[in-house]
């Protein structure tokens, strides 16, 4: 009796080859298949200039990346490199990137895209950018691209006749859109065409201004007469936006509202801007991020469309110029400034 109880405890404590197996398989499928242990990824993050619509467009990457399982630290190592404006910056950045050997870039507008692109034909690239990535020379068509390249897009330019219907909206005594332009930036001037030709459509009078330095944009801007029912409606452009905030106070004080394309404006002065969700853009770029982390080519993946939109009005600007916003528009709004 004593020699079968000694036999007993020897199995419970040695238990067959056969079970610590069976025992082991049973762990296994019982555990989430996220805490397992796995390879961090390396995410590398190359950006020309940290403005509003970049920061938006990271948190709403971490954020969603975080929701996927991704956290800071563990599943992933991120590297960021802030040029601060510094175009010529740009491709040493890349570099580094590179030599710490990420998994995928990501990238915000068109500088930093091109500057990657070029560094790498193997390293998957991910972007964001408010334009047209075909007319900015980024990709040839969605089809023909760099078999490391994808991204998000929000063809801004396609938003112009939405934005000139919120003009009528917002401003309903609008009778007239003034546009600067640089003379010397092709894509402004078309832009500029696009822009009046789409007023006329609605009723609405236009009136363009071609300069072609700082200094002339100023002066221009200057001697503009504060006509009732007239406003200034932007088309992109970077000579004109590098003097927004003179343009801003010109406006208030001769009393003119603004329409702009990105919420970012808004909240510098302009009265209003109907543009893409930089924060949602992230929340995009994140899920492709997510599945080439996952084994899938940048090549098989669509570039998307931005999904998001918002109308941003600043009821401060309002009441400097003297409007009074609609109430059926502030009820609209995405955001209001006050």
């Amino acid at each position: 009796m004593l020699r079968e109880q000694k036999n007993q405890s020897r199995s419970i404590a040695n238990p067959p080859a056969y079970l610590c197996l069976a025992a082991m398989i049973a762990l296994l499928i019982a555990t989430p298949v996220g805490t397992l242990a796995q390879t961090p990824a390396r995410l590398g993050m190359l950006v020309q200039e940290m403005g509003r619509a970049q920061s938006q467009a990271i948190k709403g990457l971490t954020e969603e990346l975080e929701k996927l399982g991704y956290r800071e630290g563990k599943e992933l190592f991120s590297e960021t490199r802030n040029v601060k404006g510094n175009r010529a910056a740009l491709q040493p950045a890349a570099g580094e990137l590179l030599e710490k050997k990420v998994d995928v870039i990501f990238t915000t507008g068109n500088s930093a895209t091109r500057v990657a692109s070029e560094a790498t034909k193997d390293t998957p690239i991910v972007f964001v950018y408010p334009g047209n990535p075909i007319g900015a020379g980024i990709v040839k068509s969605p089809e023909e691209r760099a078999e490391n390249l994808t991204g998000i897009a929000a063809y801004a330019s396609q938003t112009l006749e939405k934005r000139l219907a919120l003009v009528r909206q917002i401003v309903p005594s609008a009778k007239k859109i003034v546009v600067f332009y640089d003379l010397n930036n092709s894509f402004a001037r078309d832009s500029f065409k696009r822009a009046a030709s789409a007023a006329k459509d609605i009723g609405l009078e236009s009136a363009g201004y071609g300069v072609k330095s700082v200094e002339e944009l100023k002066t221009t801007l200057a001697s503009l007469p504060g006509e009732p029912g007239m406003a200034i409606f932007q088309v992109p452009d970077e000579l004109v936006e590098s003097e927004a905030e003179f343009l801003f106070a010109t406006a208030r004080a001769k009393k003119l509202p603004t329409m702009f394309n990105e919420e970012s404006w808004v909240i510098a002065g302009a009265l209003a801007a109907y543009g893409p969700n930089y924060r949602e853009m992230g929340r995009q770029a994140a899920r492709l991020i997510d599945s080439i982390i996952k084994g899938k080519k940048p090549k098989f993946l669509p570039l998307e469309r931005a999904s998001k939109f918002d109308l941003t009005l600043n009821y401060r600007t309002a009441t400097l110029i003297g409007l009074k916003l609609p109430p059926a528009m502030l009820k609209r709004a995405d955001k209001v400034i006050r």
